[in-house]
């Protein structure tokens, strides 16, 4: 190819962006609907699971989760020396029916999310407890100092 202004210089070939010639082709392609609820579906379910947050009071420690529109039954809480595994399961039945065509559609999703907390101390099952209020699952201890395990040398 030669330069326009310069018939001497030898112009280089334009380099394509794959990434824009792929956007390009997916804005053209006559299944935007298809993509678009494949984008709905992964904006939709959360990667990371669900906030948790973890501080210490006077006296006790304390993990809250934020698990809004959560059932109880749903809400799985196990505890380990030092840790707090959450896990919820949701079951969600869904029924829509189109305005326009009238088509009916039955969807049936289970969502599962779980997070573990290490907690600073040895957790004292027998005094721990948990909550679940207006979507927050709150759970505390009293602070129990970890017994370390050392092994003495012959």
């Amino acid at each position: 190819m030669m330069d326009k202004n310069n018939p001497d210089k030898p112009q280089l070939p334009k380099r394509r962006n794959l990434m824009n010639d792929l956007d390009a082709f997916f804005e053209r392609n006559p299944f935007g609907d298809v993509l678009r609820s494949i984008d709905d579906f992964f904006s939709s379910h959360s990667v990371s699971g669900f906030p948790v947050h973890f501080y210490e009071a006077e006296k006790e420690w304390v993990v809250e989760a934020e698990l809004p529109g959560a059932e109880r039954k749903n809400i799985h809480i196990e505890l380990f020396s030092d840790k707090v595994k959450i896990s919820v399961n949701n079951n969600v039945v869904m029924n829509t029916q189109h305005q326009q065509t009238g088509a009916f559609t039955h969807e049936y999703r289970f969502d599962h999310a779980e997070r573990v907390v290490t907690i600073p101390y040895t957790i004292d099952r027998a005094r721990t407890q948990a909550s679940y209020i207006n979507g927050i699952l709150k759970i505390h201890g009293p602070k129990t100092p970890k017994k370390g395990h050392r092994l003495s040398i012959e």
